[in-house]
Parts: structure tokens; C-alpha cells; sequence
């Protein structure tokens, strides 16, 4: 059996979770809830927990800061992360951390409750196995058997034509930060030659294989996060990986499913890969002012043409979409935190309260304000 510790400030979240998933199903039982960082420690000290799943927003001690303390006192406790679905940057900085997977707030419909309970537990039972069974086996020998050489992934990544001159002396943060901007780019999406180059990057690298199996799950919720309005079809990693190049042919075949599910068969590739770098803008700088007019400039589109292949693409117009996505955000913002009115306008990219007020009435049909109090 495994026990679970939930730990979110919202009590009727806890409830919820408590009563809702089909925790029997998968060998869960739920032995304790905590409100805070704080209690779930003192928890933790007295009872056997096999299971963190832990929100990142709360009082007194944050997801993030606990996390971090369980992650030193326990070193072996798998955690997973309960959030909104647009906490991308506390959802990396917990995936960093060393939590397992993540549980979006929104996506807690029903019909999901299996689905996610089913990857967690599929991800501790292959986590158990493989520590029993290289208890004998160093971090390095694993890491060496892991990335041993392969004729099938050198076909596939054509290393005879990627003159990559990363070596394994490289600083692991540095190498680590780029190679992290490289995947969250998606360039490799449109770019089978990039892909290439990263792929044989990340081997010469040969970063541990925690670390690695977190640098791939980082960047698919990065694009299903990003890209989810488009393609509506979420992108999945496999719960373990044996070997490099099954690493590969995952990657290989992410991409060749991205570029159908987007869309990107039916236009230029550079031009699909632009248009995928306006989306990604318009949510990783969401707060600041955007305008379809630089956004095609720094995608080296004319804005006419820019326009025309976004609605085509997307399904909106660039402001249309640009509007979505920042009522969505909003309203993520006003049923699942405290933060003020002010505060989110000033977050979603609105500058003038009164004028974030009056879109969001637009939108949704009801202030902010009332939004945030309606019965649900």
C-alpha cells in the first residue's frame, strides 16, 4: 500500500482530493492532510509517508521551500505537484527540486482521475523496482550503461553530419541552462537538423539520468501548457527510459507528432516555426505589452502575412488570442489565489485596472470581482 500526505491550504481541495480520486484503485490510501509547508514537516517526522502530492502556493511554507527540506530529510520520497496550469515557472522550479509529476487544479475532472493517479503510481512502482535491482550499481556505472552506444540512435541522429564540440568537462549548470533554453525553444520541432545537433549535444553531456528524465518532462508540460489552445491533444513522456536511444526515438517521434497535431505539414517549415514562436511570446511574456507588429518582426514575418498565417494556425486573430490567453490566466488567478484585483491586471499584461475590469466583463459576462465569488 502506498500512503499518501496531501498538503494544500485550501481544506476543501484536500476534501475533494480525499474523496474524489479512486485512490484503492492503485494501491493509495490517503493517511493525512497538512495546510501548510510547516505541518507537513512535523508529519512527516512521525508517519510513514510513500507519497508527498503537495500545493506550491501556501502560507507559512511554500510548496517550493517544502519540497526542497523533504527532498534533503527524504531523500527516497516521491512528490508530486498540485498547482494552477499556468504556474509554469513554480512547476519547473519543482521539477528541478526532484518532484515526480505534476497535478493541474483544472484538469481535475473526473474522468482524469485515473489517468493521473495511474501515472504517479506507475512512475513510484518503476522507481522501486529500479533501485532494487541497482542497489549494487554506482550513479556512474548506471549512467555509462545508460548512454552506451547504439546503431540504431546514431542512425538516428546522423552524428557523422553534427559537428557538436560540447564535451563532458563542461560545467553541468551552464550546459545544463542551455541545453534547457534550447529544448523549451521547439525550434528542433521545424528544424530536423537542430533536432539533430541537441540530441548529440545532450549525449556529450551525459547529464545524470534523474536530471535528464527531468529536462524532457520540463519542456513536454512547457508545450502542452503552450500549445494546448492548437493542437488539443496533450503530449506524453513514458514513465522510464532504459537507454539513450529510447530517449531518441521518443524525441524523434515527439516531433513528428507535434508537427501533425500543429499543423505544421501544411505550411513552411519556417514559417510554422514562427508562428509557434509567436504563441510561445505571447505566454512566456504575457504581463508585458505585445503588439502583432513586433511580435512578426521578432519572427521575421511581415505583419500581414504574419496575421494571415497565425488565424490560419491558431484559429484566432492575434489580438483575439493574445485576449484569450489573458482572461484565461486571470481567471485561473482569481478562483485559485488571494492576490488582488490590481495585482492580476498588472500580471496578465493590464495596466489600468478599470480597463482589465471592463475586458474581463467583456469575456466573461461578470467582474472579476463577482467571477471570484460565483458558486461553483
Amino acid at each position: 500500500m502506498i500512503n499518501v500526505l496531501i498538503v494544500d491550504d485550501d481544506q476543501l481541495v484536500r476534501k475533494g482530493l480525499m474523496l474524489a480520486m479512486p485512490w484503492d484503485a492503485f494501491e493509495m490510501k490517503v493517511i493525512g492532510e497538512a495546510g501548510n509547508g510547516e505541518r507537513a514537516l512535523e508529519f512527516l517526522s512521525e508517519n510513514r509517508v510513500d507519497l508527498l502530492i503537495t500545493d506550491l502556493a501556501m502560507p507559512v511554507m511554500s510548496g517550493i521551500e517544502l519540497i526542497r527540506i523533504a527532498r534533503k530529510q527524504y531523500p527516497a520520497l516521491p512528490i508530486a505537484v498540485l498547482t494552477l496550469h499556468q504556474d509554469f515557472e513554480y512547476i519547473q522550479e519543482a521539477l528541478r527540486l526532484g518532484a515526480i509529476d505534476y497535478i493541474a487544479k483544472v484538469q481535475l475532472e473526473k474522468e482524469r482521475f485515473e489517468e493521473v493517479l495511474g501515472r504517479i503510481h506507475d512512475r513510484i512502482q518503476t522507481d522501486r523496482r529500479k533501485r532494487l535491482n541497482d542497489d549494487t550499481a554506482s550513479e556512474s556505472d548506471k549512467d555509462a550503461l545508460f548512454y552506451g552506444g547504439s546503431d540504431t540512435a546514431t542512425q538516428l541522429l546522423n552524428e557523422s553530419n553534427c559537428e557538436c564540440e560540447q564535451t563532458r568537462s563542461t560545467s553541468v549548470e551552464t550546459g545544463d541552462g542551455s541545453l534547457k533554453d534550447k529544448l523549451h525553444s521547439f525550434r528542433w520541432v521545424h528544424d530536423e537538423r537542430y533536432l539533430n545537433e541537441l540530441l548529440q549535444e545532450l549525449k556529450t553531456m551525459r547529464l545524470p539520468v534523474p536530471r535528464l528524465m527531468q529536462l524532457l518532462y520540463g519542456f513536454t508540460v512547457d508545450w502542452n501548457r503552450t500549445f494546448k489552445n492548437i493542437v488539443q491533444t496533450e503530449m506524453t513522456m513514458p514513465v522510464h527510459f532504459a537507454s539513450w536511444q529510447e530517449v531518441v526515438e521518443w524525441m524523434v517521434n515527439f516531433r513528428a507528432k507535434a508537427l501533425v497535431l500543429s499543423g505544421g505539414q501544411y505550411l513552411r517549415k519556417e514559417v510554422s516555426s514562427s508562428i509557434l514562436t509567436a504563441v510561445k511570446i505571447i505566454h512566456d511574456e504575457l504581463q508585458k505589452p505585445l503588439f502583432a507588429s513586433d511580435v512578426s518582426k521578432r519572427v521575421n514575418l511581415s505583419r500581414s502575412y504574419f496575421n494571415q498565417c497565425f488565424k490560419e494556425m491558431v484559429g484566432y486573430s492575434f489580438n483575439e488570442y493574445l485576449r484569450k490567453i489573458r482572461i484565461d490566466k486571470a481567471r485561473d488567478y482569481l478562483t485559485q489565489t488571494a492576490k488582488p484585483i490590481v495585482w492580476i491586471a498588472e500580471h496578465t499584461g493590464y495596466a489600468d485596472e478599470k480597463y482589465f475590469s471592463r475586458m474581463f466583463r467583456e469575456q466573461v459576462g461578470m467582474l472579476p470581482s463577482e467571477y471570484r465569488n460565483a458558486p461553483r
